[in-house]
């Protein structure tokens, strides 16, 4: 809708000082004429929600505590994470709330304002958005899916390829065995490495040229400055372990590293000082002093098993010792940033992922029992066995020994997004989603987004990703999004515009009315148009005059607003057809006046008929059609009359301050429904 002003009524003493001038001159003054002054309203404004503003919904105390009142926490956090309301009765619920909010300007407007919010309802959106935002499953691909996927338990690797792709038949199998209960239009991410380039196993028919790792770390010892060789053997948030030929070391830099700057067979070279931490050996790492040479396949150890028993033993360690490759069975405690496992067997000691990545973190729920294989590395507390996580396994898994390839292959973490027809899982068309690279590049180091970031990179990204794309096409991204407690896939739809990227929102709005301080949802409008050359008066009158000149002159021979019946032939700025002027900003309705001007279409009627004829038309054909024509998008509301209040100034050679009301009763229809000029019709 256009604004409008709300409320507010025309003070009578303001115009008093044009009581004595000749109407009929008025228009000879144009230069030296007063407009006189319109009375005081009351604040009516337009708002539209800001990506902000739903996570203040979805966050704040205040709107938490009211969807936990109304047992609707969970919808709540879906708020900020999809920059909408699910339905349209969840907007009527928190907007009234997010306008009383003191936090907020509107706060301070007094009682009768009205704001009119444009926000987003995702009931209006695609159905994929729908879905994805309801619930999506996730997986990562297992050692035991590689293995059937290269049908061989010897030759194969932990990625696809081009000789073995990620097929929707592979990936789908995998899903339909993890999800057997999958309902018809279920979404699903399943994680995978790639690999470019096909392995090659046996002996190559040439020889390779290799990496010729140190045999440095083995004999290393605190305060040494050393130059080691080797393979990155695992990552986490602040760092590696480097593996040469006689042993494994942390290498650890207290803040700024970039987890996807380096990746597991990354092949280095290092220079630093050996110290030590939580009786683990270490090395501090810049990104100035060390560097990769290339990328090679790593074959792991056989890791050693411990116990509950033996990890009692390992943390009274008293000596700096090297990072060894174990691997242990616990049941998960998670607590924030914590990754703890539970031993059986172990009186005070517990496993510990030791600055777990993002990566890993996917992989394990809190309660599950896993079987994790990494590097233990340090002693923290006196309990914890801290271990840098290479692998994470359900309890009963076993996976053979494989032969590595003898070509250097690199791997690429992968996201597809499929979706279940009821009887196979297929690649879900028209919806893409982010890869773990892309969030990287988004400067995204958790591998996902959050707060206002979706609505700020995603159109990025897309032009990006899409630069000869087409106005009006559609596209679903699919994104993983952090509430600030716990991390799910959301969607949006955008569409191009041939220009940027817009997010295809379901915008929708209403209008609130503030009331004994509370503010009500209510669709009907008051509009006040001052007898002052301003808006909103200047347009409505101007629509009405131009509405008489189309529809009443214009059929009978009329050429302009100035030549043609009924219209003000020496200024074109008002019409004798039904009162209005958009120079007066009245509704002038003697029939004396009009009947001077077109006797012979008033012949007729007497003065005081043909003021009746003027304020028939003016109220039952004028206003209408301009009410139509500007509010085309009045709707009517089931349960609730919606109303149209006009004030307006009549000029009968005084002035006096009319109203008519209209109700709506289909999409930009106004059907009258009472007049002052006409009380025994109200």
């Amino acid at each position: 809708m256009n604004t409008i002003i709300k409320k507010s009524f025309l003070a009578l003493g303001a115009i008093a000082l044009l009581a004595g001038c000749d109407e009929n001159d008025w228009n000879d003054k144009l230069d030296g004429f007063e407009v006189p002054e319109p009375g005081t309203s009351v604040e009516t404004l337009n708002y539209t929600l800001t990506p902000a503003d739903y996570t203040k919904i979805s966050s704040s105390s205040l709107y938490t505590k009211f969807a936990a009142s109304l047992g609707q926490e969970e919808q709540n956090k879906l708020i900020g994470a999809t920059g909408s309301f699910s339905t349209e009765a969840e907007a009527l619920q928190y907007i009234p709330k997010f306008l009383r909010d003191s936090t907020n300007t509107f706060f301070a407007l007094s009682n009768g304002s009205a704001v009119k919010v444009t926000y987003n309802v995702a009931e209006n959106r695609a159905q994929s958005v729908l879905d994805i935002n309801k619930h999506v499953e996730q997986i990562t691909v297992a050692e035991d899916d590689y293995i059937s996927a290269w049908e061989s338990d010897d030759n194969y690797i932990n990625a696809f390829s081009p000789a073995t792709p990620a097929s929707a038949r592979t990936l789908g199998g995998i899903l339909r065995a993890e999800f057997p209960d999958a309902e018809a239009g279920q979404y699903a991410v399943i994680t995978y490495n790639w690999a470019e380039e096909n392995p090659i196993f046996g002996q190559p028919e040439q020889d390779v040229p290799t990496f010729e790792a140190t045999s440095v770390i083995g004999a290393a010892a605190e305060g040494d400055d050393v130059e080691i060789k080797g393979y990155i053997t695992a990552i986490n948030n602040r760092g590696f372990i480097l593996t040469d030929n006689s042993g494994s070391i942390l290498c650890y830099q207290a803040s700024g590293f970039d987890v996807a700057s380096v990746a597991i067979g990354n092949q280095i070279t290092l220079n630093g000082t050996i110290s030590s931490y939580g009786k683990g050996l270490q090395i501090a790492i810049t990104s100035d002093n060390y560097v990769v040479e290339g990328t090679g396949a790593y074959t792991y150890p056989a890791p050693t098993v411990y116990t509950g028993e033996m990890m009692d033993e390992a943390v009274t360690r008293s000596t700096n010792e090297l990072a060894e490759y174990v691997q242990f069975v616990g049941e998960a405690s998670v607590n924030g940033n914590y990754y703890n496992f539970l031993v059986d067997g172990a009186s005070k000691a517990q496993g510990s992922g030791y600055q777990v990545p993002q990566f890993i973190r996917d992989q394990i729920t809190s309660g599950e029992t896993y079987k994790i294989t990494g590097y233990y590395s340090s002693i923290s507390s006196g309990k914890y066995f801290n271990v840098v996580i290479t692998k994470v396994e359900s309890a009963s898994a076993s996976a053979p020994a494989h032969r590595a390839p003898v070509n250097e292959v690199t791997t690429e973490a992968k996201n597809a997004i499929m979706i279940f027809d009821g009887s196979s899982w297929a690649f879900a068309e028209g919806v893409e989603v982010l890869q773990p690279a892309d969030y990287t590049a988004m400067g995204q180091k958790y591998g996902n987004l959050s707060g206002t970031l979706p609505a700020e990179l995603l159109p990025i990204y897309l032009k990006n990703n899409h630069p000869y794309a087409a106005a009006e096409d559609e596209i679903v991204v699919a994104y993983k999004y952090y509430d600030g407690a716990t991390t799910s896939y959301q969607a949006a739809q955008y569409i191009y515009n041939g220009s940027e990227w817009v997010i295809n929102a379901g915008e929708t709005n209403s209008q609130f009315v503030k009331r004994n301080g509370y503010w009500i949802y209510d669709p009907s409008v008051v509009i006040t148009l001052p007898e002052s050359r301003n808006e909103p008066s200047l347009t409505y009158y101007t629509v009405a005059v131009n509405w008489v000149f189309e529809n009443i002159s214009k059929p009978m021979g009329g050429v302009s607003l100035n030549d043609g019946p009924y219209m003000d032939v020496k200024y074109g700025n008002s019409e004798f057809y039904s009162g209005a002027s958009f120079y007066y900003c009245n509704v002038d309705v003697r029939g004396a006046n009009a009947k001077s001007k077109y006797p012979e279409l008033y012949e007729q009627y007497t003065d005081d008929e043909a003021t009746e004829v003027i304020k028939q038309r003016f109220v039952f054909e004028t206003m209408p059609a301009v009410l139509a024509q500007l509010h085309s998008d009045a709707v009517p509301v089931d349960g609730m009359e919606v109303t149209y209040t006009i004030n307006f100034t009549a000029y009968t050679g005084a002035r006096t301050v009319e109203t008519v009301v209209y109700t709506v009763t289909a999409p930009g229809t106004f059907e009258y429904k009472s007049c002052t000029w006409f009380p025994e019709q109200n």
